[in-house]
């Protein structure tokens, strides 16, 4: 009877162990009790590493190629006598390229430079997706031909994946490994800024989100390419006058990508006499998942302006030589049929000044990216990036020059890469040979 009593005493205490085991888990989920944060982090990591690593077709990224109301390509309009003429470079989510393109539709320069050609083994890319998912986000053209260009990727975090200088023959001039996303500006001393995310362990003061964090920051370099310093964006704001706003970082984000910071420019001196309450070479940035664009100071540091609007989810503001703002608003115009809209708004009293929506046949929609460039005549350059589809319109709204992508899905011609980006570029500002036609 004695070896029974034992032998139930054992499976008693057993049981009683798995039990206290359940609830120990239920508690330990609920409460993220050790070894819950383990668990999750060795749960996320290997779901992470299977969806990298399953073989798909970039042709089924509804990201690179979302459908488009469009079934023709090229030039639709163009009104020689209204329209800012000159080159628009542009890039497209199906390639690691840019273009310069005729105002009547004609390619005559592109660079390109594959990503695995500059990182055979990238120090700051964990496991780089195959190169059909690498794209070119953001070009800069300088007047030699010289192009800074960066790769960002779909599918992946963190998505930069880094950036580069090329002469006009697309030969590699420098390369900068870390992790450049969205946006890239040079400054007139040439001095370049750009946007850069990392992983952080570090516990950020009032951002209610446990890391590791996908945080974002800025990134200063010489124009030969070294690395000057970089500024943390999350400290940028707790350091100012508007921590406050880190609060809401956390209700409405996600730690793979809770600041989504998505543009970056410079108030050069000749603008900054419009902007009284900001000094030269401060930095407006477009922080996307809480609607605020900010300025921060990059000798301090800090965050020295900041605003919330009636945008949502906005791309791409940028001063204006007037002291308004221009803004690509991808998803807060909420009138007939709509979805997206351009603002140009005064930021002293938030007053909108102008706004193109579309019309009703084309409401401009696009849930990501977007752009938009004020020209030297006052038209204004948009990018509906989801569509494919640059267009120029007067301060009227009449549409005087539009284009839309020839990369369509070799799968299905309804859908079509991403523009990722577009500008208007003025001939006589270049003076190196491309293809003149």
């Amino acid at each position: 009877m004695n070896n029974i009593g034992q032998k139930l005493f054992f499976v008693a205490l057993f049981i009683a162990l798995i039990f206290m085991g359940m609830i120990y888990g239920m508690a330990s989920y609920k409460m993220e009790l050790w070894p819950y944060p383990y668990i999750r982090d060795a749960y996320r990591a290997a779901k992470a590493l299977h969806e990298k690593t399953s073989p798909r077709s970039k042709y089924d990224d509804r990201k690179l190629f979302p459908r488009t109301r469009y079934l023709e390509s090229g030039i639709f309009k163009y009104n020689k006598d209204k329209a800012n003429n000159g080159l628009t470079l542009f890039t497209s989510g199906h390639a690691q390229k840019a273009f310069l393109m005729t105002m009547d539709g004609k390619i005559v320069h592109e660079w390109q430079y594959s990503f695995s050609k500059v990182w055979e083994n990238p120090p700051h890319v964990n496991m780089p997706l195959p190169e059909d998912f690498i794209f070119w986000r953001k070009a800069h053209l300088y007047p030699n031909g010289d192009l800074l260009a960066t790769y960002e990727v779909h599918g992946d975090t963190p998505y930069g994946y880094g950036m580069i200088k090329l002469d006009k023959d697309s030969n590699l001039l420098w390369k900068y490994a870390e992790n450049v996303h969205h946006d890239v500006n040079v400054g007139k001393d040439g001095k370049i800024y750009a946007l850069i995310h990392k992983f952080t362990t570090e516990k950020i003061p009032q951002i209610h989100l446990e890391p590791p964090l996908l945080e974002d920051g800025i990134a200063i370099l010489s124009a030969d390419g070294k690395e000057l310093k970089q500024i943390s964006i999350s400290k940028a704001f707790y350091n100012s006058d508007f921590k406050e706003l880190l609060y809401t970082l956390g209700e409405v984000s996600v730690k793979w990508d809770p600041w989504h910071t998505n543009a970056i420019d410079v108030l050069d001196e000749s603008l900054a006499a419009k902007f009284p309450f900001l000094k030269p070479g401060q930095l407006l940035i477009s922080i996307r998942n809480i609607d605020v664009i900010a300025a921060i100071d990059p000798d301090s540091e800090k965050v020295v302006w900041a605003i919330k609007g009636y945008w949502h989810r906005q791309h791409d503001p940028d001063f204006l030589p007037n002291g308004n703002m221009l803004i690509f608003d991808n998803q807060g115009y909420y009138g007939k049929g709509g979805y997206s809209r351009v603002i140009e708004f005064n930021p002293l009293n938030m007053e909108i000044i102008w706004q193109y929506t579309g019309d009703e046949q084309n409401m401009i929609r696009t849930l990501g990216k977007g752009s938009q460039q004020r020209l030297a005549n006052d038209n204004t350059l948009i990018t509906e990036s989801y569509q494919g589809h640059i267009f120029e319109v007067t301060p009227d709204k009449e549409i005087v020059w539009e284009f839309i992508s020839p990369f369509r899905s070799p799968k299905d011609e309804n859908f079509l890469a991403i523009v990722s980006w577009g500008q208007r570029i003025n001939p006589d500002s270049l003076n190196f040979e491309f293809s003149k036609q």
